[in-house]
């Protein structure tokens, strides 16, 4: 048979034999045409059978696991399956009848299939390909499959390729490479000891780091050295004992604390060992594992660390642990000990300074604030850090309550003196609750919390302050609660208004504009003072949207009103801090058709503490849109000087405190002239916040203060009173626009928180 006969495997033999003669007359014929007709049924049979073995080896050849190509001698393709296809992505565009084997590799080169293999096995496919391949290889294909590629000559000169998709193999023979090469850099590389041993107790294996803390230069010299580390390396002797007690009741010991000898020097350290049983098939222990810790100075520090489980890190006064046990401690000698008072202190306005100067600034007041705690009490009282803001003083032999109260005002005055932070001022109070034993509570629990119900009482009563425990105040505590529930959703109920105040100008007498100030009525218990629930707005974190809606609706409001009066909104340092105050002013005064320029936002120094570029830059952003930004409560801190050189404003407002005294403390009238003198120096506007006699008014307009607010020139109002009395006003040129009031004291207190807090 010829070469291009073996490429058609599958052709039909022929049925008659090479050589034979054609029938010379028709008995012949006749004779053969008898033959072909006896043996037609046998060759059916076997084209049958062909058939059948066809389909068999079509059926095996395409559903095995490997990829199968055979070429001839003259490298012409007999035969491949369709794993072939599919593993090395053959078009079938490709695989034409007849097919040459260089066809498949031009085409392979032409899509790069070789792009990643080295360079020998591209120099022996370029050179021959098949014929002088290595019997077994592995390629990696383009698409990340590797291939294992086996070839075997054919005795006729042909050859026979299988190919093997070996990925997932090659995936976990890398990852195992990985796993070693992880498993040697961590024995060499770990901190911490690492070994192996026998049970008998010969060192085999000892990373660097147990090598070094043993004081040996190499493994090979510790494990020459080593030979018995029960002996060898334990102070104790029976400590090993101990240990192996623990290996085979347990299979293991977890920190495990022993006193050993550095095998080289003999020097005594500490350490914990955690170590385990490798075991055999039929569960005997082989060898130990196990890690090994220098735990030296964890012991050494014992002392230390018990320090720390009763005392404050941060300020390095005891802690709530320690203040509780010293508490029961007294409480169980107070025959002898006699009376003691438990005093609970908390930072006002903490949380501010640390918002804004951030953490560390906190920090550093909170050791600040301890420093001075100490210097209050003596030497036998106990000073104390619960946590976050919250003191705690034990004052011991206190013969009357009047020693009490003394320490507690001491502390207050101390504890709210500006604190110097860096290139900052922190201002803070400080509120105190005292409980006194045994009359306060007769233990722990009971004297703890009589003493936190006073701190909430003193909170509640306008900070700054103390209180001295009473049993009355309990149902304070449960009223505040019931206000903190209340607020919460009195937003969403339309439970709040806004009243005006005026602000007047003192060369004309009219009115310029309006102070907006929150109201909240709460339903079937009337109002409720702004000072008891802007506190705790403030504290439960819902002043924010509080301080929004005053804005949007004060806006809204004051638009409505004829001319062009302008409306002054407090923001708190709450409100400031948000990234996206400018653009929630603005939409605020758009929505309501307020020209910028209408718009006075107050604010205080609390506002300017993180002196950051976010404030400079939003305070600057306002002033450019038409905004004016006053300094409120100007003169009240104790570095209002200091923002002057930094923020550029259009109005300082005097604090009512100068104002109040300004008849009678020279002091204060004092502040009032040079305040009034510096904005008119600086070109500012200067208002005076809380007039409240015909005195006081004519001093601040002698002094050629610009405009002023409070009681005695007009209180605080809804806006429907003032259209109403701008329209009386506009009949009546002679009538004022804001009367001044009388007997509105009651009010007069309720009138003058603001609408956030300062």
């Amino acid at each position: 048979m010829t070469r291009d006969a073996k490429r058609h495997l599958l052709q039909a033999p022929t049925l008659v034999a090479p050589g034979a003669e054609e029938p010379r007359d028709r008995d012949s014929t006749h004779q053969n045409g008898s033959d072909h007709e006896r043996q037609a049924p046998r060759i059916g049979l076997l084209r049958d059978e062909l058939a059948a073995v066809k389909e068999v080896l079509d059926v095996t050849l395409n559903n095995v696991e490997q990829g199968i190509l055979m070429i001839d001698a003259d490298h012409y393709v007999r035969l491949y399956n369709k794993k072939f296809v599919d593993l090395l992505e053959i078009p079938k565009k490709v695989l034409t009848n007849p097919l040459h084997f260089q066809q498949i590799i031009e085409y392979q080169w032409s899509v790069r299939e070789f792009g990643g293999v080295s360079e020998d096995i591209a120099s022996w496919i370029r050179s021959g390909g098949i014929f002088k391949s290595p019997p077994v290889y592995e390629r990696r294909r383009p698409n990340g499959t590797v291939l294992e590629i086996r070839t075997t000559m054919l005795e006729d000169g042909g050859a026979v390729r299988t190919f093997s998709d070996v990925t997932d193999r090659c995936k976990k023979e890398e990852a195992l490479k990985r796993a070693e090469v992880e498993y040697r850099s961590l024995f060499e590389n770990a901190v911490v000891g690492i070994y192996r041993s026998t049970v008998d107790g010969r060192q085999l294996r000892a990373n660097p780091a147990l090598v070094q803390l043993n004081g040996y230069a190499s493994e090979a010299e510790m494990l020459a050295s080593v030979n018995d580390i029960g002996r060898e390396w334990y102070v104790d002797p029976n400590r090993r004992e101990q240990f192996l007690h623990e290996m085979r009741t347990r299979g293991r010991v977890t920190d495990f604390i022993s006193e050993v000898y550095r095998h080289r020097t003999r020097e005594k350290i500490w350490v914990s060992e955690t170590a385990w049983s490798v075991r055999s098939e039929d569960g005997q222990p082989v060898v130990f594992e196990g890690t090994v810790l220098d735990a030296s100075a964890r012991m050494h520090s014992e002392a230390k660390i018990a320090f720390m489980a009763h005392h404050d890190m941060l300020t390095g006064l005891p802690n709530r642990a320690y203040l509780t046990q010293r508490i029961e401690n007294t409480l169980r000698d107070i025959r002898v000990s006699g009376r003691f008072a438990v005093h609970y202190l908390d930072l006002d306005r903490f949380k501010e300074v640390n918002d804004t100067l951030g953490h560390a600034a906190g920090d550093t007041l909170l050791r600040l604030a301890g420093r001075r705690l100490k210097k209050c009490v003596r030497t036998t009282d106990t000073v104390a850090r619960l946590g976050g803001d919250e003191f705690a003083v034990i004052q011991f032999a206190v013969l009357d309550d009047g020693e009490a109260e003394e320490l507690a005002a001491r502390m207050v005055r101390s504890l709210s003196t500006p604190y110097r932070i860096g290139p900052h001022y922190a201002n803070v109070g400080a509120s105190v609750g005292i409980a006194i034993a045994p009359g306060d509570g007769h233990d722990v629990q009971a004297l703890i919390k009589n003493a936190d119900i006073a701190l909430y009482e003193a909170k509640a009563g306008g900070r700054r302050i103390y209180r001295r425990f009473h049993p009355s105040m309990e149902a304070g505590l449960q009223e505040r609660r019931q206000i903190e529930l209340d607020l919460r959703g009195a937003l969403a109920r339309g439970e709040f208004i806004v009243e005006f105040q005026p602000v007047i100008s003192l060369a004309s007498g009219e009115t310029e504009g309006f102070e907006a100030l929150i109201r909240w009525q709460r339903p079937q218990r009337g109002q409720v003072e702004p000072s008891v629930f802007i506190p705790i707005a403030e504290e439960i974190g819902i002043i924010e949207p509080i301080g929004e809606w005053v804005l949007r609706e004060a806006s809204r409001q004051v638009a409505c009103l004829p001319g062009t009066p302008f409306v002054a909104v407090n923001l708190s340092p709450f409100q400031f801090r948000s990234r996206g105050i400018v653009k929630t002013i603005m939409s605020a005064i758009a929505s309501a058709g307020l020209p910028p320029s209408r718009l006075v936002l107050e604010i205080t120094e609390n506002v300017l503490l993180r002196d950051d570029k976010s404030t400079r830059d939003a305070l600057s952003h306002l002033r450019q849109l038409g905004a004016r930004i006053a300094l409120d409560d100007f003169g009240a801190g104790h570095s209002s000087l200091h923002y002057l050189r930094k923020f550029q404003f259009d109005k300082f407002k005097i604090d009512r405190s100068f104002i109040s005294a300004f008849e009678n403390d020279r002091a204060a009238s004092a502040v009032v002239r040079a305040v009034i003198n510096m904005g008119r120096d600086l070109g500012v506007m200067v208002v005076a916040e809380g007039v409240e006699t015909q005195k006081q008014l004519d001093g601040l307009k002698a002094l050629g203060c610009h405009a002023a607010q409070g009681f005695f020139l007009g209180e605080p109002r809804v806006i429907d009173d003032w259209i109403v009395a701008t329209e009386t006003a506009s009949d009546d040129a002679s009538a004022p626009l804001a009367a001044p009031s009388e007997g509105k004291e009651d009010r007069r207190r309720f009138g003058e928180r603001r609408a956030t807090s300062s």
